[in-house]
This record gives C-alpha cells, sequence and structure tokens, in this order.
C-alpha cells in the first residue's frame, strides 16, 4: 500500500513508523556518502606509580605462650595494617582453660574496639542469652566459651578484613586453639563463616550443617547484631546452637 505525504503526516504524529517513500529512498541512494574523518591516534599516556610499601610480616607463631602473654602479645602486635587505626586490640574473652565452644566472631565493632573486649555492647547481651540457653557461658567461675574474633583489630569504616589482615591473625587463633583445647567452634557472623568454611557462600547455605575446621567440628549461625535487627530469625539461631549441642554431645 502507498501513502501520500500527507497521510504519513498523520501517522508519524500517531507513532508509526513507515518506510520511506520512493522518491526518499531515491533521493537517500543519490546521496554521496561523506568520506570518513581520519583522527591520529594520541600519543601513549605514561603514568609512573610508585611501588607501594612492603607489608609487615606476620608472626610466624605464638608458640611458647600462655592465654595471659599471647594477649599481651596481640595487644602489641603491628602484623598487619590494622593496627594503625585501632584504639584497642580485641583479644577475646571467656574461660581461661579447656573450653567446650569456641566462638569464633565477625569483626570487632566500634564499641568492641573502645572496651578492648569482643560483644561490649547490646549484641554481647544477646550473645550470653543465646549461649546459655544452650547450657554454655563465657564469663563466671563456670565459664565452659570462649569468643574470640576472626580478626584482632577492627577495620576501618566497617569493611570486611583483607585476606593479609586474615592471614595475620591466623597464628592468634591457632594457639588459642592449642591451648583451650575446644571441642567444638561456632562462627557467628558472615565473615567468620566464610573464613572457617573456606566457602564464599550465602550465611543462609553455610548454615544448617556440620562443617569441619581444623579437626573440629564446626557450626555458623547469624551474628547477634543481625538478630537485633532481624527478630525472626532468632528461631533459626535456636537451630543452630540445638545442632551445635547435638553435635558436640556426639563427637
Amino acid at each position: 500500500m502507498t501513502w501520500d505525504e500527507r497521510q504519513r503526516a498523520m501517522l508519524a504524529e500517531m507513532g508509526h513508523r513507515l518506510p520511506p517513500s520512493a522518491a526518499a529512498a531515491q533521493a537517500i541512494e543519490a546521496e554521496s556518502e561523506p568520506e570518513p574523518i581520519v583522527v591520529a591516534a594520541p600519543p601513549p599516556v605514561v603514568v609512573r606509580v610508585a611501588a607501594p610499601p612492603p607489608a609487615p610480616a606476620a608472626p610466624s607463631s605464638f608458640s611458647g605462650l600462655d592465654l595471659p602473654a599471647l594477649r599481651e602479645a596481640v595487644s602489641t602486635c603491628r602484623a598487619c595494617g590494622l593496627c594503625e587505626q585501632r584504639r584497642s586490640a580485641v583479644f577475646g574473652g571467656g574461660a581461661l582453660q579447656r573450653v567446650q565452644w569456641l566462638v569464633v566472631t565477625d569483626p570487632p565493632d566500634g564499641t568492641d574496639d573502645a572496651a578492648g573486649e569482643p560483644f561490649a555492647g547490646e549484641a554481647g547481651r544477646l550473645l550470653d542469652r543465646m549461649l546459655l540457653a544452650a547450657g554454655q557461658r563465657r564469663a563466671g567461675d563456670g565459664a565452659t566459651a570462649f569468643v574470640t574474633p576472626i580478626v584482632n583489630c577492627r577495620p576501618p569504616r566497617g569493611r570486611a578484613p583483607q585476606v593479609i589482615e586474615l592471614d595475620a591473625c591466623d597464628a592468634v587463633l591457632a594457639r588459642q586453639v592449642e591451648l583451650l583445647q575446644p571441642r567444638l567452634v561456632l562462627a557467628v557472623g558472615l565473615q567468620a563463616a566464610r573464613r572457617l568454611t573456606g566457602l564464599a557462600e550465602p550465611l543462609g547455605r553455610l548454615r544448617g550443617r556440620v562443617h569441619s575446621w581444623g579437626g573440629l567440628p564446626l557450626v555458623v549461625t547469624y551474628h547477634p547484631a543481625y538478630l537485633l535487627r532481624s527478630a525472626a530469625d532468632k528461631a533459626g539461631a535456636w537451630d543452630d546452637l540445638c545442632l551445635a549441642r547435638r553435635t558436640m554431645q556426639s563427637s
């Protein structure tokens, strides 16, 4: 079907796109293609970047140190860049001898950094209630658990710890395990869970099963700070604690 110019104008106003008319097509074909514009390539830009300073060496071992001496060593540790902006190194706290549960948590927050202790705020009070409900406690003469962060210094602006920072604290955690000889490890929070399981999966997929870390059974659960914001997941956290308790009893 052919359209005159008036019909084409009406259809264009309605949003219909039509092929060009025969006359317009001939005019388009008659037009000569413009010559391409050749632009010379700019000269390469060389950016000189100064070599970064070498990373400080992490201590290879804390063997031979008891728990108080290990705490003192951590307070002065300069194995990674996190020491430059910390207020306090957060060593951990709980039972001072053989424990049932080693609770490994996400990095310290601002409250922990100021106090020099893990879970110093409202999240810590919730953690204590969770542990007590599972038959564990981190304070008092009958303490059965020890709580320690996956890195001992707070990363700036709450970012996730970098690999070099995690590696630097591995020797601390290894010595804590040697001294405390836990029967089970509870990973609290996504960053601790991913580091100990070696799996980059969502927390929901890491929960509900028993992993292994260093020959010890490992159970993953939510961070108490998250549970304060998402109370609906407290039931899931209780399931995790029950799994941990059953696992320890059967080991």
